[in-house]
């Protein structure tokens, strides 16, 4: 158990490095090249990373990567200085305002990581317009403690 929290801390530390060479700005890079018998994105594994900031002192960050898989969106989240299992959701939106409900419902962070395929393409999430919204904990959900736009802003 140890092991794992150290490896995901150790990954979200390195995708948060590499973030930090074009900050704010989605990665798009497909799976591999496309071919002749490529027809969409979603077929190639297109893939984009955002940075999740820190809310109201949290000091946590993280990233959410959203990755192509057919008409569906994994959405992996990977948070640094989570210390409790915690909500996550995705919300119409933007971190400074968001829609109180969400609108795909996450999986638990658990070890500061979570992973949800969430039934949405991908060009919907990155469309702009939603953001991913991370709770202090399930006893404390009315805090915000890192949020993170998706796409860009509508």
């Amino acid at each position: 158990m140890l092991v794992r929290s150290y490896i995901r801390v150790a990954a979200a530390t390195m995708t948060l490095a590499l973030a930090g060479i074009a900050p704010a700005f989605a990665q798009s890079a497909p799976a591999s090249p496309p071919s002749a018998g490529a027809r969409t994105p979603e077929v190639m594994g297109e893939t984009h990373v955002y940075a999740l900031t820190a809310q109201n002192g949290s000091g946590e960050i993280g990233t959410v990567t959203l990755r192509a898989t057919g008409d569906k969106t994994r959405v992996t989240v990977a948070l640094v200085n989570s210390t409790v299992p915690q909500p996550l959701h995705i919300h119409e939106g933007t971190c400074a305002k968001l829609t109180p409900a969400p609108k795909y419902p996450l999986t638990l962070a658990a070890d500061g990581y979570s992973t949800t395929l969430v039934d949405a393409p991908i060009a919907t999430l990155i469309g702009g317009g939603f953001a991913v919204n991370v709770h202090e904990s399930t006893t404390n959900i009315a805090k915000y403690v890192a949020c993170g736009n998706l796409g860009t802003a509508k």
